[in-house]
């Protein structure tokens, strides 16, 4: 986890901006059509930038299999420009059994969007809820206890992230 963690950042300082898009207010529209960083499982070091539509990537391709959609998202106030920015949650598939769940924050920089934090929540979570509060972004989700199956996660758990620079920091 800590791999794809490290994998996520790196390719958010290593390529930059997640979306150049000329907008003057965020919108869903924009976020559902923007470009997310998924990290290689081979090379977590490593990754790609995928442009997603209305929500979703896939590419079917046996040896190279990708799907990625947005899960949840929310607008709300995280930096202090004065402009509304975004929480976004989306998952991602590798062909494999697991749904790898990431929570980014899109900051909405004079119409453009940037994603400057991420985080891996976790394989398989199930999210209840997202929410932007005073800055604050909340995750209601169930997590994996102790002795829980990969499949079926069963700890609810509240999260709160703050964006500390370019991280997103958990309290």
């Amino acid at each position: 986890m800590m791999l794809r963690v490290g994998a996520l950042l790196l390719g958010i300082f290593l390529v930059g901006a997640i979306s150049l898009l000329n907008a003057a207010e965020l919108d869903v529209n924009q976020l559902e059509n923007s470009k997310y960083f998924i990290p290689s499982l081979e090379n977590p070091e490593q990754g790609e930038w995928v442009q997603l539509h209305n929500g979703e990537f896939s590419r079917r391709d046996q040896d190279n299999f990708l799907f990625v959609r947005i899960v949840d998202l929310a607008i709300g106030y995280l930096s202090k420009n004065h402009t509304k920015d975004a929480a976004v949650i989306y998952g991602y598939n590798t062909g494999g059994s697991g749904f790898f769940v990431v929570l980014c924050a899109v900051i909405n920089e004079n119409g453009k969007l940037k994603q400057t934090a991420a985080v891996d929540l976790e394989d398989r979570v199930k999210i209840n809820s997202l929410s932007i509060h005073s800055g604050k972004i909340i995750v209601d989700m169930v997590v994996h206890g102790p002795k829980d199956p990969s499949c079926c996660p069963t700890v609810k758990k509240i999260a709160t992230f703050t964006l500390v620079g370019n991280k997103l920091v958990e309290k």
